[in-house]
Order: structure tokens, then sequence, then C-alpha cells
């Protein structure tokens, strides 16, 4: 009995291919953004999570002086209001449930090459000794495209990003002045396509790292760090280690304000989840308008066939089987939008998804995780079954006026 209603319901739709069409395309529509836009958000959440995931998420973040590093310029976890401030390293190495402790040191200073008219100000990022080792997931875009990496004695040498040297004029081996103490530029970055940094310096393609004894001896001072990066021990709780973090600088006077890896993921998960569900119920607006394209095609059909509806009345046909049929042909009509829809989501979110990994920057702590659109089995599944649904649900009304249509009525109409 069903492949009857299928095929009695197929060849109505083929006897009224234009109308038919128009309105599949209405569901198109709909169902085209709606799977492009949740196959980029989903992209964009795993995008997120491989990149903590790299990073590691046993890491903790810890930024003297409290507010999770705003300082007067603002700039948030990445931003340019880190505050260097004296803390005492030492002190977390001894919390048992800490294996590594790394620091950096972000200061704005006056920066000069012979090369270069006039001069600027720039961000400086020193780094602590083994930060880089230790935390190579914040570090992932540090490759040398020439010279050296640093080494354990150097003080007063330099390693610039690519577009900054490109700036000030130098390659390896030249000299630039930063707050008038020369410095020895002793590498240079690779090119980063997107631009993408890193915690704390930004982008990178405009980096300049300086080892951090070089700023405490421009700066004549010692002990003062911007961020910390912990390591919490195998097995250990990061948020019980981000609480004891907070205790022990508490008691030496020093407070610092802790974030951990994940929870910056989930925050940002969750910002991306809201857009994610915002932009798709507007999308989902014209799914409801393809619906009302359903249904006023359905109550156009019922009054084209109601002489046809009045024949299968008389030779036998019941309600039920009247209102199946035209439930069915609406859930055909449906299900075909959904999956030219489906095809039609893969395809624009395929293309898109450069455009939005460019236009987005992703990669918002160490920067090289690629960037995709996520299609789920679910994904493609619910919304087949969603189209097929919502088809049938936009013909229960019409097939209701057509079911109970008086056969003899129905076989007088002209």
């Amino acid at each position: 009995m069903l492949l009857d209603y299928l095929d009695l319901a197929y060849h109505n739709m083929r006897s009224r291919r234009l109308r038919s069409w128009l309105t599949v395309l209405g569901i198109v529509i709909g169902v085209t953004a709606v799977v492009a836009l949740i196959a980029l958000g989903q992209g964009m959440r795993r995008s997120v999570e491989r990149e903590f995931e790299a990073i590691g998420y046993d890491t903790i973040i810890a930024f003297p002086g409290g507010g999770l590093g705003q300082g007067p310029g603002g700039g948030g976890f990445f931003g340019g209001g880190l505050i260097a401030q004296p803390i005492n390293l030492d002190v977390l190495r001894q919390i048992p449930q800490v294996a590594q402790v790394g620091a950096l040191r972000i200061e704005t200073a006056m920066v000069t090459s012979q090369k270069m008219e006039g001069q600027g100000f720039l961000r400086v990022t020193g780094l602590g000794p083994g930060v880089r080792e230790n935390f190579s997931g914040y570090f992932r875009n540090f490759a040398l495209a020439a010279g050296r990496d640093f080494q354990p004695d150097d003080q007063f040498v330099a390693v610039l990003g690519n577009r900054l040297a490109t700036d000030l004029g130098v390659t390896v081996g030249d000299e630039i002045a930063i707050d008038n103490q020369s410095f020895t530029v002793i590498g240079i970055l690779q090119p980063i396509e997107q631009g993408r940094g890193g915690i704390g310096f930004g982008n990178i393609n405009n980096a300049l790292f300086v080892p951090m004894k070089a700023l405490e001896a421009l700066n004549q001072d010692e002990g003062k760090v911007s961020i910390v990066l912990v390591k919490a021990a195998k097995g250990a709780k990061v948020s019980e280690v981000a609480n004891r973090i907070k205790s022990a600088m508490s008691r030496q006077g020093t407070p610092v304000s802790t974030v951990t890896a994940e929870e910056i993921s989930q925050r940002i998960s969750g910002v991306l989840g809201g857009i994610q569900m915002t932009l798709a119920a507007i999308a989902a607006i014209s799914l409801l308008v393809g619906a009302v394209g359903v249904m006023n095609t359905m109550y156009t059909s019922v009054l084209e066939r109601t002489r046809e509806i009045g024949i299968l009345k008389a030779i036998g046909a019941k309600d039920r089987h009247i209102l199946s049929l035209f439930l069915i042909e609406s859930g055909l009509i449906g299900f075909f939008g959904g999956v030219i829809g489906v095809l039609c989501g893969i395809g624009l979110s395929v293309l898109s998804s450069g455009f939005v990994a460019r236009a987005l920057a992703f990669g918002p702590v160490g920067g090289g995780t690629s960037f995709g659109a996520e299609f789920s089995v679910g994904l493609i599944i619910g919304t087949l079954v969603f189209s097929f649904v919502l088809g049938a649900l936009s013909g229960v009304l019409p097939a209701r006026q057509a079911a109970h249509l008086r056969p003899v009525e129905a076989l007088r109409y002209e």
C-alpha cells in the first residue's frame, strides 16, 4: 500500500513539474542555509577543541595583579593591557601538583634601525628560560625562516617576525635598537598566512622576541612577569592546582588571576555555539516560508483534483487513504527539498570555509590549526527527516480537506 501511495504521489508531482519544483525550491533555500551554518559552526567549535588539545588542557595561565590580564589599556587574555609585576616563580615550583612553570614579560619599547626612517613603539616579548620548550603548544608558529634560536647565554639578541623584519629593513646579523640598547637580530620567523599569533604577543608576523633578562636589564629590575604559564602534574586536577596557585601567591602578597586552557576553550565554544544557534534560527525562517509554500501548493492540488478524489472515494477509497496520499505527497516535496538542500549546504559550507577561516583568523592561542566545515551523520539524517516531517505537516490541513470531501459533491465538481 505504501508503495502505491508513493507511486501516486510521485506521479502527481511529475504532472505539475513547474509548480512542484518551485515549491521544492522554497525548502531547498531554507535547508541549504541551515545545513551550511550548522556545519560551519560545528567546524569552528571542533577547530577550537583541536587548538586546545594541542596546547594541553593541563595548562594554567596566571596573570599577576588580577583582572585576567586587563591592564589600563585593556586587551584581555591576548591583548595589550598586560602589566609586568614582581612575582616569585619559585613559590609556584614548590607546589607538589605543579610540573612546569614558565614566564613571559611584555613591554612596549621604542624600536629603531639604521634602515628605517624614524622610530616606532612596539610590543616586545621577553621569553623566560625554558618557556618555549616546556610550553611548545603556545609557540607552534615559532618557526625560523632564517638564523638561529635563543641560547641560554644570549641576552641582547632578538628574533623578529617576518613582516617586522621587512619593515625595519633588517636581516639576520643586523642591529636594531630597543630603547637605545643595541640588539643583534639572530633569527627571523616564517610568515604566517593568517597572521595568527599567540598568548600575549599577538600577530606573530609583527612579533619581537628577546630573552627576558634583556628586558630586565633595559628596565633595571628583575623578577617582573606579565604572564605565567603553569603545567599541572600528571593526574592532578587542574582546577585544584589553579586554586593552590592563587592561594600560594596571595600568601606571598602577589595576588594572581588564573584561567585554564579548558575554561578558555569552553568560553570560546559557548560563544560560537550561541552565534551558531542564532544564525540557524534566522535561517530557519526561510524554512517556514518554504512550508507555507508547500501548504499553498497542496491546497491548490486539492482544488484541481477534487473530481479525482471523488472517483477514488466512489471506488472504495476511505478518508484515511486520501489523507495518507496527500500527506505523503507533501512529505515527498519536503524530502526532495531536503536532499537538494543538504547537497547545496555541503557545497556552500565547503566553499565558504576558506573565507571564514581567513576572516576569523582561526588559531586563537597558538595558531596552526586548520579549519573546515564539519558534517555529522546526525546532521544529514536529521535534516532529511525534518524536511520530510515539515513537508508532511504543511500538508495536514489540505489533506484533511481532501479527505473530508463528499464523493457526490466531488464528482459534480468541474
